[in-house]
């Protein structure tokens, strides 16, 4: 790719650059420079100055998302790798990390070595998790350092939370040895079993209240601060307890990160005006009050929370078509994780470089160096891995295809700003909305 990005946003989160009105070449997928007024030098222009009163077009890192469901194997009806990878780079995602609670779940080096080879023609970069424990059954540890010498990034029974403490400190200190974290869903299964007088599937459990999450969170924290090393990540923290207890730990001094969904930064039960079907809004850990809401915006903003984390969860129509105790829980979310994020998760205007932050670098340091991952940056001279947007492009959601296979958002039909135009990964052009960014023959033609 050969052009010159005009009038932009630049935000470099690691660099502490945030800097308006400039100019940023790009020459064989590589950046040049990031300057004011590159004068013509026979290179295509793309000219993003913003009108008056307009916002400008921002250019960061790529995103890095720590929570995909990419439904593969088992349910490609739903997703596979490569669709759910190209909804990601339809997001900005540059990276995204792919959970173990497929069927079967990723629970062996084998199984790892085998996710990691179907992710090989992916768009982007999809990194694995390997299960914790064995069929995420919560009885016995899977071979954690050779699932991580396989290629697994994170260790996680995501979906599930049926581990004892003393499982998951064992895990952590297994984890520690190959500085890998371990992902918990902090939902209490013992507790959610009890409160609907069953012991059937938790996974489709209509009732989660706040309790069954600050129970595990503080079981999680225990872990932790018991086995005295490793690091511990909580998955979609949903609730003002948690974080409070998230804020105390860290405090500590204990190696405790955790993520906030863009639906929860959004949204609260009860919603104003409900989609069809309802089950649309189906979530595990639920939307909670208002009040919770507000409060993992402020954790983000201070950052008590390191990372944005999708959750994405596709779902078929004939899963979400059914009554809401009955249906599949889950959003689909990468394609709209930046408009909900600025749109109705408090994060726009002057929070907008904070988001920057939380959708990359944050991710990026929950994972750690040894994920392989490169620090996110705009590196002078090296192949550009980038994200460019318009923070108040107005779009509405399922208008145009979507890449994901899945069309399961409540967000379906509403107008939400902030656009993707333009996914780079190492020189290559991944993304690109059309409709709206318009690039020369010429500047593409080397991508």
């Amino acid at each position: 790719m050969n052009l010159i990005l005009r009038g932009i946003r630049v935000i470099d989160p690691v660099a502490r650059l945030d800097t308006t009105g400039q100019d940023v070449w790009i020459e064989g997928g590589r950046i040049v420079g990031i300057f004011r007024g590159v004068g013509q030098i026979g290179m295509p222009v793309v000219d993003l100055t913003p009108a008056p009163g307009r916002a400008p077009c921002v250019l960061c890192p790529g995103f890095i998302d720590l929570h995909a469901h990419l439904r593969e194997p088992g349910d490609e009806a739903a997703e596979t790798v490569i669709s759910g990878a190209r909804a990601g780079a339809a997001g900005g995602y540059t990276h995204l990390v792919a959970m173990a609670n497929t069927t079967p779940p990723i629970d062996t080096p084998d199984r790892v070595a085998r996710a990691i080879a179907r992710a090989a023609d992916a768009p982007i970069d999809v990194l694995q998790v390997a299960a914790m424990t064995s069929g995420l059954e919560g009885t016995a540890l899977v071979d954690i350092a050779r699932c991580i010498k396989a290629g697994a990034v994170a260790i996680s029974d995501d979906g599930r939370n049926a581990a004892s403490p003393r499982l998951l400190a064992r895990a952590l200190r297994a984890a520690a040895s190959s500085s890998r974290p371990v992902l918990v869903h902090p939902e209490d299964e013992e507790a959610i079993a009890q409160i609907n007088a069953t012991q059937g599937s938790v996974a489709l459990s209509p009732q989660r209240p706040p309790e069954t999450e600050a129970r595990a969170v503080d079981l999680a924290i225990r872990a932790l601060a018991h086995v005295g090393e490793g690091r511990l990540h909580l998955q979609h923290i949903s609730t003002a307890d948690t974080v409070e207890a998230v804020g105390r730990a860290k405090q500590r001094e204990l190696s405790l990160t955790a993520e906030v969904t863009p639906h929860h930064l959004a949204m609260w039960q009860p919603v104003a005006e409900p989609p069809d079907p309802h089950s649309l809004l189906k979530v595990n850990p639920p939307l909670r009050t208002e009040h919770d809401r507000t409060a993992l915006i402020h954790a983000l903003r201070d950052g008590t929370a390191d990372a944005v984390a999708t959750d994405h969860a596709p779902r078929t129509a004939a899963e979400k078509g059914l009554a809401y105790a009955d249906a599949a829980p889950g959003m689909a979310g990468l394609e709209t994780a930046l408009a909900v994020c600025l749109t109705l998760g408090g994060m726009g205007g002057e929070w907008l470089p904070t988001l920057v932050e939380r959708l990359t670098v944050g991710p990026y340091r929950v994972l750690g160096s040894a994920s392989g991952i490169e620090e996110p940056r705009l590196r002078i001279g090296e192949d550009a891995t980038c994200t460019l947007f318009d923070p108040d492009e107005p779009w509405i959601v399922g208008a145009e295809p979507m890449q994901s296979k899945s069309r399961n958002t409540p967000f379906l039909g509403a107008e939400l700003r902030g656009r993707v135009l333009l996914t780079m990964i190492r020189g290559r052009a991944v993304y690109q909305d059309v409709t709206r960014l318009q690039l020369p023959a010429e500047a593409v033609a080397s991508a």
